[in-house]
């Protein structure tokens, strides 16, 4: 996940590898974030399938409408990418570099985990929180028919956006670390290793923090705290945004 220079080389090299990646992205994977919004956030989809759901879009805003929303989100990620892949990369390298044993030393009875990568999540997730919030608000608020209003709002849903980036991109880093030493010469393979990496470890990091994205984005859109959503999608309620599109929301991921 990182290469073989200084910290601050690891730096530009994640800028720039994040930058490339964040603009490609969202043409693939709006319609299906669309769709995911719609479902957890708006009460009249709240009870109904994807299929149903970009049904009534089309109708209503024809294809246009499964990319409302994408135009923070464009202007946002390839920062958002950039800021979390050089954080992480930083982070693990000065780690690394620290000298400090607690910082270098393998994780004990963890099959050789390596503290300074979860650090690397730690601080990727915070970086793309700083990052992302503003412009998550504005995508989640253009989605369902809403707008953007004071400036003190920029920061609704913070809370869930950094526990819910934390958690996911922990879980990837240490998901692709064990699948490196599980098969290296597998994940090493220009486009197969990279697929296993982006779409498999990338879609179970994000069914391990589904339940903080499911809040972060009634959070967002009803100004409702994130434990108070999760307490009450606890329940059997079918709608509950805890559950609500799972699968449209794997799809997003793996197209990304």
């Amino acid at each position: 996940m990182i290469g073989t220079g200084s910290s601050t080389l690891e730096l530009v090299y994640g800028s720039l590898s994040g930058l490339a990646f964040g603009l490609v992205s969202p043409l693939a994977s709006q319609p299906f974030d669309t769709l995911k919004t719609k479902m957890q956030a708006e009460a009249r989809y709240a009870r109904q399938g994807r299929g149903a759901v970009a049904a009534r879009v089309l109708r209503a805003d024809g294809a246009a409408g499964l990319y409302r929303g994408i135009l923070p989100i464009v202007m946002s990620t390839g920062i958002q990418k950039s800021a979390l892949f050089s954080a992480n990369a930083g982070a693990r390298r000065a780690c690394e570099e620290s000298g400090i044993p607690a910082l270098t030393r393998p994780i004990p009875f963890t099959g050789g985990l390596s503290p300074a990568l979860l650090v690397g999540g730690l601080a990727a997730g915070t970086a793309r929180t700083v990052v992302e919030t503003p412009f998550e608000l504005a995508k989640v608020r253009y989605q369902t028919g809403g707008r953007v209003g004071q400036l003190s709002e920029l920061y609704t849903g913070a809370g869930a956006t950094w526990a819910r980036g934390t958690l996911m991109l922990t879980s990837f880093f240490v998901l692709c670390d064990y699948s490196e030493k599980a098969a290296p010469e597998l994940m090493s393979r220009p486009l197969l290793g990279g697929f296993l990496k982006g779409g498999v470890c990338a879609t179970l990091a994000w069914a391990v923090a589904w339940p903080l994205e499911a809040a972060n984005c009634v959070e967002i859109n009803h100004c409702v705290g994130c434990s108070t959503i999760l307490a009450r999608s606890s329940g059997k309620e079918p709608a509950s945004p805890r559950h609500r599109a799972g699968v449209t929301s794997m799809a997003s991921r793996t197209t990304r």
